[in-house]
């Protein structure tokens, strides 16, 4: 850019207005100069030739006062000074701030990026937040100020008094500190500049009772506020601006258009002068962002324009094309109407008018008391007599009578609610991507957007999960903090190698408390067992959350925040080489490691073999490392699990370009070829050293981890689909690279597994699988192996769809390949495949002071060990990790956002069969480490103390080995009977197969009714005994379901159960379907059963004989079981137990 200035062709498209231009500023991204007029328009005139685009009013009548351009936003502030403005480049209004007082300047750039200033006539500075236009903080003022101004520290306001004042940008006040005020002219500042530590000023004096220009510019010292040598201008400055990339130098122009362009370090050098063509004054000026080109604006409406670009270069306003121009949306064509005599008059429209309708009433024909509505409606009686007051705030129910009434407006539902299967009138036939999730995102397929459970009255169990998923694999559900590792679960859970290795790693001894590959394990064998059933990880979720925590690595912790806060994909990229190299850890067993691959280059057998993991993921690398000065060389050794890929640069224009292909982009990352400065050892000089890995592409490891890196845009764009192909293909073969020369060799890797990121045009971002199920394979009623895994959402897609990249909202992460031609040699015969049943023969306990008193259980010998159908009564109680989260309505109702998450805190497990039916062989209470909120001692029994290892006086056991007792109980085909199992089997994260499972909530159960009868309910009407009276006893409830089950097989066996049943229910609501308050037994009873039984019902040997009988017979039932007039036999069919519990 040449450093003198000439004169181009006026810009002439704001003559037709024939009105003075009153404010100019050039776009800092486009090729546009912003232009105000004195009718208070703010129109954009787009390159040399000022092709007229957007307009807008900036309020009220009078002229544009200011406008500042920025990246993406224009401010402005009219001279009527009702208001400052954000508008957007298309000419919508972001914000619009209105002050009890006249508006009067605002500045011109921000402090810390998102204060703005402005000032008012009260007077007050004010500070706005510069993206939402709230007032942050209002500070009183000495003066009206005209003019604002932040330097690097501190806020300028030049006064109509004359004095410039230092303010603090933080708060608006007056600096305390040193000088804060200076006066700079005798009857106002007219225009302020600053730079650096230095200010500018131009403004007027007194001279013979008149305001005369000072024919000066005034310098000052921001540091001590003191004048400088001022710069002579003799023909009365009207305007300053700051020359960019020129700090030093200021551009003066006076209303006649004399500009002179001055180095203030050097202002005797008079050569800058120019003078403009104008016919009239200057009422307007601004300067480029890069000063290449001024603008003058006219009192007739032209915009006079010099340059300092040569007139062979093209004359763009910042020296480049910028960003595209937005132009305004031209307004749609009036509709052609044919008139006739039944058109309605409707169809013309409401025209524009600025005259009051014929409609607008007039004040006489306002009532006397001014009040146009009709008074409020009284609120009714019976929702005052159930008003409670908070914090003055009143609260009422409203009652049903109400409901639906009054203050309600019908509206369509947005959005499709959570289905539920307790709901009316479901649809079945609804597809999955007819649900509307959420149509706030318009880009991402509804099948990828993110899910949320909804809750019930009935809980999270009422959701219909089933609806979602159609398929035999599993989802996870959502609904626990740290889910976010759902998808790398699912990836792990489908790697057949790891999770084969992590089956067998739970069927060891672990001695960890929390050990993430034993949970892993514990997953595995839940989503093997569920067959399309929703799971939930919990479990999982919260031994990462402890992990991370100890380890400081708190970065990995999901807190519930908003999506918009979290890079999930960068989240889940650091958790994955955590996890990794957690599983690593925790399966190694050195030197007892099982060989799971036996290759060639492996001659030592007799040596120790690595951990598992190591062998299926681990890459044993050696980097070599050359001096580029003396050329010495040296090896070291280095081991890795996840390879994280490193994309190719351009260093210079002269560079070749570099390969984009994945195959070259991931050979690059496992070869990792850089230089780095040190001290040579060998030459003793400071020189720059070359290293890269050397890896054998037989070495190679069976399973690669591959995090894929994508945390810029140019990055992204390689994985975008194009027209000819894609980046990504199911295969991708890695070649041997040894000391930088490509061999023919190769190994060819198979993708099997991606977490993806989703991220919607809100920023709101989530993660989702995509997984090649080995299952799946071969399976012609499919569209390929593929599934999408988006938490409890699962869906079979095309390998096309699996492996396309269409657009920035999916963003890959981590990727799983398996090494094709060693996934058949793999050899897991070393690892242990059966869980050790005698631990159900162990008395488990670190309680230290356990009292032996009250041991309950007694263990199974090794004769009692469970056969295939052997029958267990089972109860658990749970205590409280998290509150609840609730939002609560006005009205009185809630939603539950995220369900209390509950932990096991004791299980028992009852002898289903003779000869010790109904003893206990399992009562232990469960340790846990982390903070209880809440023992829910009310319906748990558990109090403080109780899962303590120094303090409880029960029988005290870890997570982990309660867990493998129930799962080796699952795993000998057990049949389990309990009252409510699928919410304890869900909690404890297991599965347990349906037809191992007889639930008396199911058993004694009308779906006419829809309500299901509460265990203290059943027995206190079937077996007429008093349970829970003060807390919850798990032994007591799960002998209590057994003896359900029994009376049920009694009642079949007779055929009189579905009568029965009906009674129950007719009489249950009599009692409010709870019992009475326990009485002292009269001596009179109910009529007994008649006597026509043949065989009794077994007796229930008792650990506890404080119940009302101890042997359980047809005398012990009540009455109401045999009415007089109804025989053993009538009125119902025999079913057996699994066809009933489905009715």
């Amino acid at each position: 850019m040449s450093t003198a200035y000439r004169t181009i062709m006026p810009i002439a498209t704001l003559h037709d207005y024939a009105q003075p231009v009153t404010a100019l500023s050039f776009d800092p991204v486009s090729d546009t100069l912003w232009s105000g007029t004195n009718a208070g328009t703010v129109i954009a005139l787009h390159t040399v030739e000022g092709l007229r685009g957007v307009s807008f009013p900036v309020g009220g009548d009078h002229a544009v006062k200011q406008i500042v351009a920025g990246d993406n936003h224009i401010r402005a502030l009219g001279a009527a000074g009702e208001g400052i403005g954000s508008w957007a480049k298309g000419g919508m209004n972001k914000w619009f701030f209105r002050s009890s007082s006249t508006l009067t300047a605002f500045s011109s750039t921000t402090y810390t990026s998102n204060t703005l200033a402005a000032s008012s006539t009260a007077p007050e500075i004010v500070l706005l937040n510069a993206i939402t236009g709230n007032a942050v903080r209002v500070a009183p003022s000495s003066s009206v100020a005209t003019h604002l101004q932040f330097s690097h520290s501190t806020l300028l306001a030049a006064s109509a008094d004359g004095y410039v004042r230092v303010h603090d940008p933080r708060t608006g006040l007056l600096r305390e500190n040193g000088e804060n005020s200076v006066l700079a002219h005798g009857s106002g500042v007219q225009d302020l500049q600053a730079s650096g530590n230095y200010f500018y000023t131009i403004g007027w004096s007194v001279r013979r009772g008149h305001d005369f220009p000072d024919p000066l510019v005034k310098v000052y010292d921001l540091r001590t506020m003191r004048p400088l040598p001022p710069v002579p201008f003799q023909d009365g400055p009207a305007f300053i601006n700051i020359l960019p990339k020129h700090t030093s130098s200021l551009v003066v122009t006076s209303a006649q258009g004399l500009v002179n362009v001055v180095d203030v370090s050097d202002y005797s050098n008079v050569s800058g002068f120019y003078q403009l063509e104008t016919a009239s004054y200057i009422s307007a000026t601004a300067v480029s962002s890069d000063g290449s080109f001024l603008a003058f604006g006219d009192a007739l409406g032209a915009i006079h324009l010099m340059t300092a670009i040569a007139e062979d270069v093209e004359p763009l306003f910042n020296g480049f094309e910028g960003q595209p121009v937005e132009w305004g949306d031209p307004p749609d064509p009036l509709p052609d109407i044919t008139w006739t005599d039944s058109t309605p008059l409707n169809s013309i429209g409401m025209p524009y008018y600025n005259t009051l309708l014929l409609s607008s009433w007039t004040p006489q024909f306002l009532p006397r008391s001014g009040i146009l509505s009709p008074p409020p409606p009284k609120i009714p009686p019976q929702v005052l007599s159930t008003m409670k007051m908070n914090d003055n705030i009143a609260y009422a129910a409203l009652p049903k009578e109400l409901r639906g009434r009054r203050n309600r407006v019908p509206v369509t539902a947005t959005k499709d609610q959570g289905r539920f299967r307790s709901g009316k009138g479901r649809r079945d036939d609804i597809e999955l991507e007819a649900l509307n999730i959420d149509d706030s995102v318009e880009e991402v397929p509804r099948i990828y957007r993110k899910v949320e459970i909804e809750y019930s009255k009935f809980g999270v169990e009422d959701f219909d999960f089933g609806f979602y998923n159609k398929t035999p694999y599993s989802g996870l559900e959502t609904h626990i903090l740290n889910s976010y590792t759902n998808p790398m679960l699912q990836v792990m859970h489908y790697i057949h190698p790891i999770r084969r290795l992590a089956k067998s790693h739970i069927t060891t001894n672990c001695p960890r408390e929390h050990c993430l590959l034993c949970e892993l394990g514990f997953v595995a064998r839940m989503l093997e067992d569920a067959g399309g059933t929703n799971c939930q990880g919990s479990n999982f979720c919260k031994t990462v959350g402890v992990l991370a925590q100890s380890q400081n690595q708190i970065e990995l912790i999901d807190y519930g925040r908003e999506s918009t806060e979290v890079d999930y994909a960068h989240m889940i990229q650091s958790f994955h080489r955590f996890f990794v190299d957690h599983l690593s850890i925790e399966g190694n067993a050195f030197p007892h490691n099982p060989r799971l691959i036996h290759q060639a280059f492996q001659e030592d057998t007799h040596s120790p073999a690595a951990a598992p993991i190591t062998q299926l993921l681990g890459i044993d690398a050696k980097t070599i490392i050359t001096c580029m000065s003396c050329k010495a060389v040296r090896e070291k050794e280095n081991m890795t699990h996840v390879v994280d890929m490193v994309y190719p640069r351009r260093l210079t224009p002269l560079d070749p370009p570099p390969a984009t292909d994945f195959a070259s982009i991931l050979l690059a990352s496992l070869i990792r070829q850089m230089t780095h400065k040190a001290t040579c050892q060998t030459c003793k000089q400071f020189a720059t050293f070359s290293s890269r890995r050397s890896i054998p592409a037989s070495e190679l490891p069976p399973v690669l981890a591959v995090n894929a890196s994508v945390y810029n845009e140019d990055n992204l764009k390689l994985w975008l689909d194009n027209r000819q192909s894609r980046f990504l293909s199911p295969t991708v073969e890695v070649r041997d690279e040894l000391d930088g020369v490509d061999e023919v060799g190769g190994v060819v890797y198979e993708l099997r597994a991606m977490v993806v990121q989703i991220m919607t045009k809100a920023r709101h971002s989530h993660l989702v699988a995509i997984v090649k199920v080995p299952e799946a394979e071969g399976q012609p009623n499919l569209k390929s192996p593929w599934f999408l895994f988006n938490d409890f959402v699962v869906r079979n897609i095309s390998e096309e769809e699996a492996l396309s990249f269409p657009s920035t909202w999916k963003i890959p992460a981590v990727l799983y390949f398996e090494r094709i031609d060693v996934r058949k040699q793999l050899d897991y015969s070393g690892l242990p495949q059966q869980l050790d049943q005698s631990i159900l023969s162990l008395d488990t306990s670190i309680s230290v002071n356990r009292d032996e008193n009250l041991i309950q259980h007694e263990c199974l010998s090794y004769e009692e060990l469970p056969k295939p159908g052997t029958l267990v009564a089972i109860d658990a109680e749970f205590v409280s990790m998290q509150q609840e989260e609730t939002e609560y309505r006005s009205d009185g109702t809630h939603r539950v956002i995220r369900p209390a998450r509950l932990s096991l805190a004791r299980v028992s497990v009852l002898r289903g069969d003779d000869p010790k039916e109904g003893v206990p062989f399992i009562d232990d209470h469960i340790h846990t480490s982390e903070v209880i909120v809440d023992y829910l001692t009310e319906f748990s029994g558990i109090k403080f103390g109780d899962l303590d290892p120094h303090l409880s006086r029960y029988t005290l056991t870890p997570l982990k080995l309660v867990y493998k007792k129930l799962r080796v109980l699952v795993d000998r085909g057990c049949i389990f009977i309990g009252h409510g199992l699928s919410k304890d089997f869900r909690i404890i994260n297991i599965f347990v197969p349906p037809e191992q499972v007889i639930d008396t909530v199911d058993l004694y159960f009308l779906p006419t009714r829809q309500r299901r009868l509460s265990l203290r309910f059943l027995s206190w009407f079937v077996l007429h005994e008093h349970i829970q009276t003060d807390t919850h006893d798990s032994i007591e409830d799960a002998r209590s379901a057994l003896r359900l089950y029994k009376a049920f097989q009694d009642f079949e066996d007779r055929g009189v159960f579905d009568g029965k049943l009906e009674q129950l229910y007719r009489e249950g609501k009599q009692y409010n379907w709870k019992p009475p308050p326990q009485t002292p037994r009269p001596t009179t009873t109910r009529s007994p059963v008649v006597a026509t039984q043949t065989s009794p019902i077994p007796q229930f040997p008792m650990m506890n004989q404080n119940f009302a009988q101890s042997q359980f017979t047809t005398a012990n039932f009540p009455a109401f079981f045999a009415p007089t007039d109804m025989q053993f036999g009538v009125g119902g069919h025999s079913q057996n137990w699994n066809n009933q519990r489905h009715r």
